[in-house]
């Protein structure tokens, strides 16, 4: 040992029998109630504290709890709204998952596409983010893996603010969040769980988010908590879930999967432009550069809902960034009603594709008639979204919602962000890039260029 070691060792052990001595004289006491000694003979024991008094503040008082004062008048209590017609119940989408013994994976999986050969699961990740009405879920996860994509490479984001609830089974297929961890496994697809209610643009910033190192450390079968940046995920594709999606027909080897990926493998390339996200149905689905985003700072969460695309696409675009569209992947619907069976949908034998009792030979047609359902319920499309009103049940579940008062706040932060987009670009609408002149270190710098009582819905 050298002599540096040496009194580095004798150093410590001085510090540690000083410390040893210094409390054992002083004996503090173990709750750190000290007084100094010139207040020890005045010192008197305090009360247990369960006969303390709560002593609130007094501005607090006046501020805040003049509901605890005796002498306040009674506030009437509001009458209830009209009761509103009962849903219809759910029926179970996939009956073949429920089954028990449950069928195994292999025979699920028998008629779906191989992906190309040497092709990587973490090579072209796909994350579907969900809220409410898993029907719908299931089927457009159910058709991305007829449509070739392996489910290994698919990641359903849970974000109902459930915590977890539907891992543990504790929700029924009539609540609104209800999720079925167990048949989406049977699937062979990848669960992750927000850790509250995100919003859009939230959930976005999710997708690129990085986890703790301590995650690193946890199974990824029981917690696959770790997003684009933690998993090394230069790039990744996000999808709505209201989608039903098909192979362009005619040839089998060209499945929509492969397609993307051979877009996403020229991306990759030194001939590509400088790019950020990369579109096949506009953002219905849709493919990212995670570090292009993360350099412009990712989503304004100040914009929850609808607009916030307008905002991140465009300061991309003014940024330098690429965003181009490739529609002719294959076939990508707009949807808010499932087929009768989604085993049709793998192509299991004994099933045909129907909708309401309906068969269809071929399935681009009946992708053509859901989506018709969808959009010509009125000619300004206000029916486009009443899916996610679907289910109205789970009443006594954990973390229950009014679906309805879940949907009208919903809708009130939409107005919000809306209005918070305005103010932050001086404009009401989503043509701000045609703005002469503007530029992202704009933000939150210009007038308004409309006047109070002007129409407001017009401009979106």
């Amino acid at each position: 040992m050298t002599s540096r070691s040496r009194y580095r060792l004798l150093f410590a052990v001085s510090c540690v029998l000083f410390t040893y001595s210094f409390l054992n004289h002083h004996k503090f006491p173990l709750n750190f109630d000290i007084l100094w000694p010139d207040q020890q003979s005045s010192r008197r024991s305090a009360p247990p504290i369960e006969e303390r008094q709560q002593v609130p503040l007094a501005s607090l008082e006046s501020s805040f709890f003049t509901w605890s004062d005796p002498d306040a008048p009674p506030i009437p209590k509001p009458p209830y709204k009209p009761e509103l017609e009962e849903s219809p119940p759910i029926p179970d989408p996939f009956p073949l998952l429920s089954e028990y013994p449950a069928p195994p994976k292999k025979f699920l999986l028998q008629h779906v596409p191989k992906p190309p050969t040497g092709q990587s699961k973490e090579e072209a990740p796909l994350l579907i983010g969900f809220t409410r009405n898993w029907p719908l879920l299931l089927q457009c996860v159910t058709s991305y893996i007829a449509a070739g994509w392996p489910p290994s490479s698919i990641y359903v984001v849970e974000n109902t603010g459930t915590m977890f609830s539907n891992r543990q089974g504790r929700l029924t297929l009539q609540n609104p969040f209800y999720l079925n961890h167990t048949q989406l496994g049977m699937l062979g697809v990848n669960v992750i769980i927000t850790p509250t209610l995100l919003t859009f643009a939230q959930l976005q910033n999710f997708y690129l988010w990085y986890a703790p190192p301590f995650l690193s450390l946890l199974t990824e079968t029981n917690h696959p908590q770790r997003t684009a940046l933690n998993r090394n995920w230069d790039y990744f594709f996000w999808s709505h879930q209201d989608l039903l999606v098909f192979s362009p027909p005619g040839d089998p080897s060209s499945t929509l999967y492969s397609n993307v990926l051979s877009v996403m493998q020229y991306l990759k390339t030194p001939a590509a432009p400088r790019w950020a996200h990369h579109f096949f149905a506009y953002d219905h689905l849709t493919l990212v550069n995670t570090a292009s985003v993360l350099s412009t700072g990712g989503w304004d969460t100040q914009i929850p809902f609808y607009s916030t695309d307008c905002d991140m696409y465009t300061r991309l675009m003014w940024a330098g960034f690429w965003q181009g569209e490739s529609p002719d992947v294959g076939r990508i619907f707009d949807v808010k009603t499932v087929v009768d069976d989604f085993a049709a949908l793998l192509s299991l034998p004994g099933y045909q594709a129907s909708f309401n009792g309906t068969v269809y030979e071929d399935p681009i047609e009946l992708g053509e008639v859901m989506q018709d359902v969808k959009y010509n319920h009125s000619n300004d499309n206000s029916g486009r979204n009443t899916w996610q009103l679907r289910q109205r049940g789970g009443q006594d579940e954990p973390f229950y919602r009014d679906a309805v008062g879940f949907e009208v706040g919903t809708q009130m932060t939409i107005e919000l962000g809306r209005k918070v987009f305005a103010e932050k670009w001086g404009h009401r609408g989503c043509d701000i890039a045609l703005m002469e002149g503007i530029e992202s270190g704009d933000a939150w710098r210009l007038e308004r260029d409309w006047e109070e009582g002007d129409g407001e819905e017009d401009s979106w």
